[in-house]
């Protein structure tokens, strides 16, 4: 009630002050963002009868229609008008950290990236107390060490990508500080803290990505600072001082600590229901293609092909992994949006290999944040929350910051 109609805000106030300049810098993003909105409002577009009827999985509205007496109802593309419009409003959330985060000049993006840390840091910190048995919830149904969030895989996921987020402030800081080792150590001594507060949310996807935002470092060039100057250590050497690290932080958290993401690991996956729903979705999909179900509407879709050996007291409130969710609830367009994305990622993270100074380390820092985030939607959807959408969004921004900081110009004053 809240969130959403102050993000809508924020992005009135956004697009009253973008520019021409905002536009050309951040074309792409913008595009794809764009073009996200329109998929969602195309599938709430009213449609004659014979059109939706004619769309693939539409029978068994059909038939309640008959039933009720309801023929003849012009309806939407989404069998599931509500869930859509739910997406729709939720996306106010990225697009407003999108607008605002264009709009910052490189050293604002610095700024930014030690904000979005410290904010991380304090999810970090509520899950510490989660852990500790304190009653420290804001969500009535919620695991038990999940930060800020409702599902500790999440929680994780955030804290995974914090890992780049370090190595980038402290990387930054060179240009605008001669003492950058006292720096640096600061950063290394964050790193060690976030694997216990990984492992103690529980997650198994969490030390996943985690790990993949630990091993991405070596991208990061820990060998030099924006100046070009720095510590010699080559590439092999880094690769293998994170590995030592790595294992010696990980074998203490295990033999110091109750490792709850271990123990769920080492448990199987017996009692697993994911990879059987990500079955049976796989089977039904089809129906619905070219156009798919609508955007929002996995729930009541899954649960008219539900498989009886898969009932359970609770729902499954989403799939679980939104790329598969994307090509059900989307089709094709939304599999093609998918796709420029994963494109406009490779031809970013070849661009960010080659980038020097605080530009190319704030550029390496998001596509580690977007890479991260990508493998946890394999097993979750940690991007349907505000949270961590916002972070996605930023992300993206650092992922394109132009080495050449044109888009924040200072208006002349008057005479």
């Amino acid at each position: 009630m809240l969130l959403r109609p102050a993000a809508i805000l924020a992005a009135g106030f956004a697009l009253i002050n973008f520019t021409s300049e905002h536009w050309r810098a951040y074309r792409p993003l913008l595009l794809l963002a764009l073009a996200s909105l329109v998929l969602t409002a195309l599938h709430l577009m009213p449609l004659p009868p014979g059109v939706w009827q004619s769309l693939p999985g539409r029978e068994i509205i059909a038939e309640i229609d008959q039933v009720a007496g309801l023929e003849g109802q012009w309806r939407p593309l989404s069998m599931f008008p509500e869930g859509t419009w739910n997406a729709l409003y939720a996306m106010s959330v990225p697009l407003a950290a999108l607008l605002l985060a264009v709009q910052l000049n490189e050293k604002d993006r610095v700024r930014l990236l030690a904000l979005v840390i410290l904010l991380c840091l304090v999810s970090g910190m509520v899950g510490v107390l989660q852990a500790a048995g304190t009653d420290v919830r804001f969500y009535r149904v919620s695991s038990e060490t999940a930060g800020l969030f409702a599902n500790r895989n999440h929680q994780a996921a955030m804290l995974g990508a914090m890992f780049p987020m370090i190595a980038a402030l402290a990387l930054c800081a060179s240009a605008y500080t001669k003492h950058t080792r006292p720096v640096r150590l600061v950063a290394a001594t964050g790193m060690i803290a976030l694997v216990p507060l990984i492992m103690v949310t529980g997650s198994r996807m969490g030390l996943v990505v985690g790990l993949i935002g630990f091993s991405c470092l070596i991208f990061m060039r820990f060998s030099r600072d924006a100046g070009g100057k720095g510590f010699a250590l080559s590439g092999a050497m880094q690769a293998g001082a994170g590995a030592l690290i790595a294992a010696g932080m990980a074998a203490g958290s295990v033999f110091l600590a109750r490792d709850k993401a271990l123990d769920r690991m080492a448990a199987g996956t017996e009692n697993e229901l994911r990879m059987p729903v990500w079955e049976s979705m796989l089977e039904f999909i089809p129906q619905y293609m070219p156009w798919g179900s609508g955007i929002g509407s996995f729930v009541p879709i899954y649960q008219i092909h539900e498989p009886p050996k898969l009932l359970i007291p609770g729902y499954f409130n989403q799939a679980h992994n939104d790329w598969i969710d994307i090509a059900l609830t989307s089709g094709i367009p939304g599999a093609v949006l998918a796709l420029a994305a994963l494109i406009m990622f490779a031809l970013g993270a070849k661009s960010a290999l080659a980038a020097r100074g605080v530009a190319g380390h704030l550029r390496k820092c998001g596509i580690i944040v977007i890479l991260v985030l990508a493998f946890a939607s394999l097993s979750d959807y940690p991007l349907r929350t505000p949270i961590l959408s916002a972070l996605f969004a930023i992300a993206a921004v650092w992922a394109w910051s132009p080495e050449t900081d044109n888009t924040h110009k200072r208006k002349p004053e008057a005479s």
